[in-house]
């Protein structure tokens, strides 16, 4: 966390991202070591899962976060719907914010309403091992898809 922290040392605001891409080759093997150390049986698995930054001090810690706010559904159907991942937090304002979007029909509804969990984990999750509970994490795609279904019902009797 301190060589994280040490970017920011010098910025009173901003955001920092930070991404792990591609490898190189040396005599060490230093890139390999820090792949398998992220990778388990090859899915990724960060070693961080989130942040918080105490904005008072600036200290970054490690978190998690139970609740996803407000809308989760409506958020995470703009995003499986092919939408990118934005940020919906205006810290001018102080609100959250999911701009208008649209998105064709779910392909394949009904066929991904019948598979079986471990169809939906490996099929629709990016990182099916990061989830703390398994079945939350199947009871939560289902119900993501559910909510498209619904959604698009819904649009389909107002047009």
């Amino acid at each position: 966390m301190n060589s994280i922290k040490s970017f920011s040392d010098h910025v009173q605001c901003g955001r920092l991202d930070v991404y792990l891409v591609g490898g190189f080759s040396d005599n060490r093997q230093l890139s390999q070591k820090l792949t398998h150390q992220i990778l388990k049986n090859e899915n990724h698995f960060p070693i961080i899962y989130g942040i918080a930054v105490n904005i008072k001090t600036a200290e970054i810690y490690r978190a998690s976060f139970q609740d996803r706010g407000p809308e989760e559904q409506l958020w995470a159907a703009r995003t499986l719907a092919g939408g990118p991942v934005i940020s919906i937090y205006d810290a001018e304002t102080e609100q959250l914010h999911i701009g208008p979007y649209s998105w064709t029909p779910f392909p394949h509804v009904d066929f991904w309403l019948q598979q079986d969990d471990k169809q939906i984990l490996e099929n629709l999750s990016t990182s099916p091992l990061l989830f703390f509970s398994w079945l939350s994490l199947i009871s939560y795609l289902f119900s993501l898809v559910v909510f498209l279904v619904f959604i698009f019902l819904e649009l389909s009797t107002v047009i």
